[in-house]
This record gives structure tokens, sequence and C-alpha cells, in this order.
């Protein structure tokens, strides 16, 4: 199952599949407002997740990280008070 969310500047994909074990995992990126992607990233530890619910938490959380890094990164920088 996947979900967008809405993120600063862009926005979140998660998606989250059931493993063997009956534990879920969860992978996010985040799409800029260009439509460029970041490479999917896990958001599941070694023992996954009791509920898709969880796992789909922590994809939003660690996705809305990455949009964070990306908005301080096109941030243009204040104006110095030396100019």
């Amino acid at each position: 199952m996947s979900l967008t969310v809405q993120a600063g500047r862009g926005w979140v994909d998660v998606r989250t599949k059931r493993r063997s074990d009956k534990r879920w995992d969860c992978e996010c990126r985040f799409v800029s407002p260009n439509g460029k992607c970041s490479s999917w990233v896990s958001a599941a530890n070694a023992e996954g997740y009791v509920s898709r619910d969880l796992a789909f938490s922590a994809g939003v959380l660690l996705g809305r990280e990455l949009a964070a890094r990306y908005a301080a990164r096109v941030q243009p920088a204040p104006p110095s008070m030396y100019q």
C-alpha cells in the first residue's frame, strides 16, 4: 500500500509491504516541486513494525525529515549585515 503526504516543499511518497514473518517494512522518498525524486529510503528497523500504521508513521516522519533537509539546501542565504 502507498500513501502521498504533502511536505514543506514538495511531497513524500510512503509505501509499505508485509513481510513473510507478518511484520511490516516501510520505504519513503521525497519528491521536489520540480518533480525530481530522491531514492527510496528504508524507514524500517531489522525487527520491522507490528502494524501497517506504525510503518506509515515512521515513513512519514523520515520523509518529512528528507523534505526539511531539501528545504534547507535550497533556501537562499540571509542577507549579510555588512552589505
